[in-house]
């Protein structure tokens, strides 16, 4: 039988210097934290530095492993601990959204080691889930499976909403998806607080025209371009109705019409037709 300390064993790494991480946060909804990992790698990996408790001895090596909405617990990298400390005054987790101020948070570098074994390797943890953080050399956990890439289950387009500069890191069953529909979508400045309802209609797709602005440019809008002028914009994308793909493009803007009366985007907003 194949364990994970076989694969450590293989890479030459000391097993009485890992500890072996599995997350899974019932506070979260199932799967949240692996879709975390997957598509907001920095919330992720922020949550995962921030603990209630000193559990990291600095200088270990941290073997991570996420719970996926299938309940199967994989592996997604090796992590140094390289300092710890706490969290300054006024800190939120990223993930959880509550103060952390106080907390220890450590100093964590992912590592090349198992770098290939990345959402690929799933072992069984057994039955002390309640004990997240266990010493590898004492336990042997069996690896059930090596596979291709995990991808998370797409949420559906009413609970869709992502940074737009995370895009492309959006598994690629979700790319393909947002590339194969058109429809009317919002841009909300995180920064301002201001929306923009645009859509995606003619030869173009909700992904590429979100891809556009994430590359920088503007769409053609004037109120975007002029917003563009001071500095980076950090916008939220979500979407706020989809058309079947023989819908004509008139419809189409009656429809981004609508949702700009609605949201009221064009007088407190930043569409300016």
């Amino acid at each position: 039988m194949l364990t994970f300390n076989d694969l450590l064993a293989l890479e030459g790494i000391d097993t009485a210097k890992v500890r072996l991480v599995r997350h899974q946060d019932s506070r979260l909804g199932a799967g949240r934290l692996y879709e975390a990992w997957r598509t907001d790698r920095d919330a992720f990996e922020d949550y995962q530095a921030i603990q209630g408790r000193d559990v990291f001895p600095v200088g270990d090596l941290l073997a991570s492993f996420v719970v996926t909405e299938a309940g199967k617990t994989v592996f997604v990298g090796m992590y140094r601990v390289d300092n710890v400390g706490t969290c300054p005054p006024g800190s939120i987790d990223p993930l959880l959204k509550h103060d952390t101020s106080g907390l220890f948070r450590y100093d964590l570098h992912l590592t090349e080691e198992l770098a290939d074994y990345q959402d690929k390797v799933v072992i069984e943890w057994g039955a002390g889930k309640r004990s997240w953080v266990q010493r590898a050399a004492n336990q042997p956990k069996p690896v059930v499976e090596i596979t291709h890439q995990y991808e998370p289950r797409f949420p559906g387009f009413r609970a869709f909403t992502r940074p737009i500069d995370e895009l492309h890191r959006l598994p690629s069953g979700w790319q393909q998806v947002l590339r194969s529909v058109k429809g009317v979508y919002l841009l909300v400045d995180v920064d301002s607080g201001k929306q923009y309802v645009g859509s995606a209609k003619g030869a173009e797709s909700l992904l590429g025209r979100w891809m556009d602005y994430a590359g920088g440019g503007d769409g053609g809008d004037l109120a975007l371009r002029a917003a563009a002028r001071d500095g980076h914009r950090k916008y939220q994308v979500s979407v706020l109705e989809v058309v079947d793909e023989n819908t004509p493009d008139e419809t189409i803007e009656q429809i981004e019409s609508h949702w700009k009366n609605k949201l009221l985007s064009r007088r407190f907003g930043l569409n300016r037709n």
